[in-house]
């Protein structure tokens, strides 16, 4: 039985619960202040979007990706020094990504690279810690994924503490457009690394443990390549550069679509699968990219001439396109009880919600995006609040694949 459809029997349930507990209740913050924002009913200050930026990004996918990251690293326990880590991380992560969003909600000063800085040092810690376990385990495209992903985050991670001095100093550290770099790494480097790994994970689980082929190291080599190159990019006003990595994004995600394309019809019929949760990444993903590949070509990279409305429907392509459908998966692989139909209702409110919200940022029409909102918003939760509780409830044994 493949490791994706059971947790049962795993050294660090424990741990991988908390961090998907916690990641799910920190993001239903992030998720009221979208609906709040997005239907205009309220208007929040620029520390109170930075902390629903944030809790999304630090509470909800970072932690859910280390959590994945334990479970696909860690069936084999570390000794020593690697299992201590294993059993501390999840708890310093909950504890760092917590305060570093109330220091985002309550402080513009020292506070947030201080505490970024300890942010920092949790994000080595899990880097340490999974090159430590990857030496012996089977490198898969899934793995190679969250390697991958993982020392993105550690430049990334180190860009926001950077920029937390920055502002907080009125100093220029960092050269070029030092504002974007940080977001455009975590979101090229990052996210679509391990969003085409956790996806995987959940449409084709018999790859889980199968060593990678050549196109299984293109598919992640190329796009965690093309992250580089906008990060020098940017920092080095290297317009080219930036340019140079679309073909890497495009090659990479056109290898991971025509590998999950033989599963695609199959895992869309398995309604309320971690399969089926995962489809829709694949879709998202190539959206994404594409649109990306729009804004570029018709802005001639300069973003700051972008409207707010098309940066803001790049950003949830993926943040809850691409990783909130491929993260649910992983959290759906964990609770085999939950029902189908009840996964169903998540699936559609968020996909359906989402496209409606893309749509009306697009056209820039407010009351689409108004009526979108609240529908993608009200499914999350759902899923929140559903597997919240099914997470405080014992593993069954029986896999999440086999439930009706």
């Amino acid at each position: 039985m493949s490791r994706i459809e059971t947790l049962a029997t795993h050294p660090y349930l424990s741990q991988i619960r908390l961090l998907l507990q916690s990641a799910l209740l920190i993001f239903a913050y992030t998720v009221v202040i979208g609906i709040l924002n997005g239907t205009d009913l309220v208007e929040f200050s620029h520390k109170q979007l930075l902390t629903h930026v944030h809790t999304g990004t630090l509470g909800w996918i970072t932690m859910s990706v280390f959590a994945g990251a334990l479970w696909l690293f860690g069936a084999t326990p570390g000794t020593g020094m690697q299992d201590t880590l294993a059993r501390t991380l999840p708890m310093a992560t909950v504890v760092a990504v917590l305060a570093y969003n109330v220091a985002f909600l309550l402080t513009t000063g020292s506070a947030r690279p201080t505490i970024g800085g300890f942010m920092f040092l949790v994000i080595l810690g899990w880097v340490v810690w999974i090159y430590g376990q990857a030496r012996s385990t089977v490198l898969s495209v899934p793995r190679l994924g969250i390697l991958a992903a993982v020392t993105t985050l550690t430049f990334g991670g180190l860009l926001g503490v950077l920029l937390g001095v920055m502002l907080a100093t009125g100093n220029d550290i960092l050269p070029g457009d030092a504002y974007a770099s940080h977001p455009a790494t975590m979101v090229i480097g990052f996210l679509i690394p391990v969003g085409m790994a956790l996806a995987e994970m959940a449409i084709r689980p018999e790859l889980v443990d199968q060593r990678l082929s050549r196109a299984g190291w293109l598919q992640i080599g190329l796009p965690f390549i093309g992250g580089i190159c906008v990060t020098i990019g940017l920092l080095a006003d290297a317009a080219p550069l930036i340019m140079v990595s679309l073909p890497f994004e495009v090659i990479g995600v056109g290898i991971f679509v025509a590998r999950m394309w033989p599963r695609l019809r199959q895992a869309a019929g398995e309604t309320g699968t971690p399969g089926f949760l995962a489809v829709p990444t694949v879709f998202w993903l190539v959206m994404n990219i594409f649109y990306l590949i729009y804004l570029i070509g018709r802005f001639e990279g300069d973003f700051d001439n972008v409207r707010e409305g098309l940066i803001l429907a790049l950003d949830h392509m993926m943040f809850i396109g691409v990783m909130s459908n491929a993260l649910f998966a992983l959290v759906r692989a964990t609770t085999p009880d939950v029902k189908a139909s009840s996964v169903r209702v998540l699936f559609y409110a968020m996909n359906i919600g989402l496209a409606g919200f893309i749509l009306g940022l697009l056209a820039d029409t407010a009351i689409l995006k108004q009526i979108s909102t609240p529908i993608m918003g009200l499914g999350i939760l759902h899923g929140i609040a559903l597997f919240t509780i099914a997470l405080r409830r014992p593993t069954p044994t029986a896999p999440a694949e086999a439930v009706a």
